[in-house]
């Protein structure tokens, strides 16, 4: 698996057009032709598709972690002696509590348990950033469980981010975040065929609350 099947898995996982991806990431249609072909994007066009939704550079270069891979329930394991990347300068940022797990709270003291290493650049972009621990399946396609997953309460949540949300005061999940003209979709990518869509019509009594956007996440195997 590499680009041309990362490119079909984006286009069949948003249900979108050849031409809808090439307006989003700027090109021709005939530039993602290419694509579909096994060329790689230019470094603009891969941007303008990340940031639209969402995604890293894996999910659309990267035949082992890519899109493909992830929809097909293919990707590797990582090494049990795994590290995070040498090089890259970390900070620190409060772990709230966890998804399925009630309410996020404010540790009463800062110290190892409750501080978790997340890069920099993230803590520089939004300074109150937080961490949450993932529990359940629910996600399984996007991160595996037991994920450090760190939350940007800067950063607008829009159509195609993955939230951290209540609905009616209960549990906070993490679910992809789907907007129509008419609707709110928080949809699980999951392996778990039980998982469902939860559909609230926007002139609903129901509320929710999105506290932020998952921006990062830590792998708990990168972590063994």
């Amino acid at each position: 698996m590499g680009v041309a099947e990362n490119i079909d898995a984006l286009l069949v996982k948003y249900d979108i057009t050849q031409d809808n991806l090439a307006r989003i990431a700027e090109v021709t249609p005939g530039a993602v032709t290419g694509w579909r072909k096994g060329s790689k994007p230019r470094k603009e066009a891969l941007s303008n598709i990340c940031a639209y939704f969402n995604l890293v550079e894996d999910d659309i270069l990267s035949s082992n972690y890519g899109l493909a891979a992830k929809e097909h329930g293919t990707v590797p394991a990582m090494p049990q002696n795994a590290r995070p990347a040498v090089g890259m300068k970390m900070g620190l940022a409060p772990r709230l509590g966890r998804v399925h797990a009630g309410v996020l709270t404010e540790p009463e003291t800062y110290d190892e348990a409750t501080m978790v290493k997340v890069p920099d650049f993230i803590l520089e972009s939004d300074p109150e950033c937080f961490v949450v621990s993932s529990e359940g399946d629910c996600m399984d396609k996007a991160f595996p469980e037991g994920s450090d997953l760190v939350v940007s309460k800067k950063k607008e949540p829009r159509d195609n981010s993955i939230v951290i949300a209540s609905v009616d005061g209960s549990d906070y999940i993490v679910r992809r975040l789907r907007l129509t003209a008419n609707t709110m979709i928080l949809s699980p990518e999951s392996h778990n065929p039980e998982h469902e869509d939860i559909i609230i019509r926007r002139d609903s009594d129901h509320a929710v609350e999105i506290p932020g956007v998952i921006v990062w996440y830590q792998s708990p195997r990168e972590m063994e």
